[in-house]
């Protein structure tokens, strides 16, 4: 991000254009789930993780700051580099799609297009929303990203990553809910935390495929 969408991100407060945004939702309640019995090996694991590229999740995105709290449907569908990401009201009416690989994304919403080079920029720029896209397909997976610091479940899985690489050292994502999809063991639920402004995203799986 350059020096004039740094000083923007940190200091403009955004009011999101979406109308269906105009509902606040009320977010998914916690609820305690059985801890699984497996017991991995935690670098067969990750190698794992690593190799799994081809994916489609489904479940439901809250937000939630300091003066907000928001959620939606989503889906995220990965094939390789490229991505696709839908939002979804409660009652089924598209909020946005957005769809890219590392170099361009294509962001539609209300009868708009929007482009850019840097996806956690223009999603946050059209919804008021602080999703760090770039890394979401790894960060989602529990995969371990380098030099990060992390901590391990008994059963080999991780329950928390706190990253260390170039404007990501404020992220902090806790995992838990672990379930068997094929044969990799995988989180359905996430908290993403950004210590900078207390801004938190909370995913809960529906299904892995």
């Amino acid at each position: 991000m350059n020096n004039s969408r740094s000083k923007l991100y940190l200091t403009r407060l955004y009011v999101p254009r979406l109308s269906v945004f105009c509902l606040t939702l009320v977010l998914f309640a916690c609820a305690q789930t059985p801890i699984p019995q497996a017991q991995l090996n935690s670098v067969q694991h990750q190698k794992s993780l690593s190799e799994f590229k081809n994916w489609q999740i489904k479940g439901r995105l809250g937000f939630k700051s300091p003066n907000k709290k928001q959620s939606a449907n989503f889906s995220w569908q990965q094939k390789q580099s490229e991505y696709k990401l839908n939002l979804t009201s409660v009652i089924g009416t598209s909020i946005l799609k957005m769809y890219g690989d590392k170099n361009q994304v294509t962001l539609e919403a209300d009868d708009e297009v929007h482009q850019d080079s840097n996806a956690s920029f223009l999603i946050w720029r059209m919804t008021g929303w602080q999703i760090p896209v770039e890394q979401f397909p790894i960060w989602i997976k529990g995969q371990i990203t380098q030099n990060a610091d992390f901590i391990n479940a008994e059963q080999g899985w991780v329950t928390q990553i706190q990253p260390n690489c170039d404007q990501c050292e404020d992220w902090l994502i806790n995992y838990d809910n672990y379930k068997l999809v094929g044969d990799t063991w995988l989180p359905h639920t996430i908290t993403f935390l950004n210590r900078s402004n207390n801004n938190q995203l909370l995913i809960r799986v529906n299904s892995w495929s």
